[in-house]
């Protein structure tokens, strides 16, 4: 059974075909720690992977929660200039929260 729906059974196997078309947004949600260990400087953030028929593959959004935990900006992941296209969600998540972690640590280090 195609984990995607696209033999028109669905993951769960319960039977309901699944409905054709778009695959369905992935999104995982990432805790960067501070350097420091103060948990006041944590910071949240929501990766969503959306695929981009346009582009023709998965394109990465991040959003820091604030601390309401609501997003108050979604954009590209950080350090990208463009819009990067990928060929499966597991890439693009891999590679937006590599960059947040990247982007966490020059933070850090431009502090000390």
């Amino acid at each position: 059974m195609s984990r995607n729906g696209s033999d028109g059974r669905t993951a769960a196997g319960d039977g309901v075909p699944a409905k054709r078309g778009r695959p369905k947004d992935r999104y995982l949600r990432v805790g960067v720690g501070h350097p420091s260990g103060d948990a006041t400087l944590h910071r949240d953030f929501e990766v969503r992977a959306s695929y981009n028929e346009g582009a023709g593959g998965w394109v990465a959004q991040v959003g820091e929660q604030n601390r309401n935990n609501q997003i108050d900006v979604w954009g590209p992941a950080p350090g990208d200039g463009q819009e990067r296209v990928f060929t499966t969600p597991a890439a693009c998540l891999g590679y937006a929260v590599a960059g947040i972690v990247e982007m966490a640590d020059a933070e850090a280090a431009d502090e000390s």
